[in-house]
């Protein structure tokens, strides 16, 4: 009942904010004269805007805090105000190219999205717990330096951890490649070289980072991503660079500021246990997490080395620095990651070497229906994250000891 009447009140809303969208349309077409194309999403930001305001204030109720407003107001923007751009001014567009008068048109596309427009709001923008997963799902899981932190509300649903097919879809996709790994030939020693990405090594020498995405098969209910980068250290060798992050193991959060704490638990030999309390955040929302990876290097040859890491400990933390932190027990988490690997590769070229990183983990699933918007979102946090711990590596191994 509570969801009929707020429907009710969402399409009373509606019917006004289509009311000043079609006003606005007639001004802009009608008196300034400009095309369909530029008048219509104009006029849908205007009702946009006036939507948002009359949701905050009566169909979803209360008026929200200054950052839970702006919260709020972006994700409007990202979920219904893209719905509402793409499809009116689309299906406007298409209509009138087809011969049917504009206002008309812009009635249909307004009734096409409405349905739509009002699922994102009940179940994204002013619920925050979809929100927070679709935000954060797929956010890629990287050893080192995953992603900045931010605070957030704690009212996040909890998962039961991953599905047993889940967990077998991870199983058999990295079990490919730790085949790969550990084959390695000089032919297939990096992934970019292996996915044929032109030039990445001049790109890499000159300073930029060249980042690969691959795609791995649907997991049920789960997410796999799996990306890769590089980046080129002058003036060393490999062993210099082995040595000086074996070294440093344990102090990762003295050079990546993504870490807030670290430790090394064991060393035997090349064998490591790095302890590292992980803060990530999709911008709406933020994840800390204990974790431990069991980290091994191997050497080749003298021009080139390699390290694999695994999570062997992934628990979420919930009220992070207060004094009600706890871990959750498994199977009681978001869903924001569940397994991580690390392959490094390390080889030498000329007066300096190249570094690549492929990361492949796990996470809970993008919800279908906002998978077509928020897939793109996840994969640039996903694509900036690697591109950040990278970055943070090269600074860190450029720098004087």
């Amino acid at each position: 009942m509570v969801t009929f009447r707020r429907w009710l009140t969402f399409n009373g809303v509606g019917l006004v904010g289509a009311a000043l969208q079609l006003s606005v349309l007639a001004f802009l077409t009608r008196q300034l004269g400009l095309s369909a194309a530029w008048a219509t999403p104009l006029a849908v930001e205007t009702a946009i805007l006036h939507n948002f305001v009359w949701h905050q204030r009566v169909t979803w109720g209360g008026h929200g805090a200054h950052g839970e407003t702006r919260r709020r107001l972006l994700q409007f923007h990202a979920l219904n105000g893209v719905v509402s751009l793409a499809g009116n001014a689309g299906i406007t567009i298409i209509l009138t190219a087809q011969g049917m008068h504009v206002l008309p048109a812009n009635v249909i596309a307004i009734l096409a999205c409405a349905t739509v427009n009002f699922v994102l709001g009940e179940r994204i923008v002013f619920r925050k717990a979809i929100a927070a997963t679709v935000c954060l799902c797929a956010v890629q899981g990287l050893l080192g330096a995953p992603v900045l932190a931010a605070d957030e509300p704690r009212d996040v649903a909890f998962i039961s951890g991953p599905s047993p097919a889940a967990v077998a879809a991870w199983n058999a996709y990295v079990s490919t490649v730790e085949r790969r790994y550990d084959g390695a030939t000089p032919a297939n020693f990096f992934a970019l070289d292996v996915r044929r990405v032109a030039n990445w090594r001049d790109r890499a020498t000159s300073g930029t980072v060249p980042m690969l995405e691959m795609t791995p098969a649907d997991a049920p209910d789960a997410k796999i991503h799996h990306w890769a980068g590089a980046i080129y250290i002058p003036n060393t060798t490999v062993q210099a660079v082995v040595k000086r992050m074996q070294d440093y193991a344990g102090r990762e959060s003295e050079f990546y500021q993504e870490v807030k704490a670290s430790k090394l638990l064991q060393r035997d030999g090349d064998r490591l246990k790095v302890f590292m309390r992980l803060q990530r955040d999709a911008g709406v929302v933020s994840a800390d997490y204990n974790t431990e990876h069991a980290v091994q290097y191997r050497t080749l040859e003298a021009t080139r080395a390699m390290s694999r890491s695994t999570a062997t400990k992934i628990a979420e933390i919930e009220h992070a620095g207060t004094a009600q932190e706890r871990e959750l027990p498994a199977g009681q988490d978001r869903g924001f990651l569940w397994r991580l690997n690390a392959y490094w590769r390390f080889e030498q070229s000329g007066n300096g070497v190249y570094i690549e990183c492929e990361s492949v983990s796990l996470s809970r699933g993008v919800p279908w229906l906002v998978r077509p918007i928020a897939s793109p979102i996840v994969n640039r946090i996903a694509r900036e994250s690697l591109e950040r711990t990278l970055r943070s590596l090269r600074a860190f191994l450029t720098r004087a000891s």
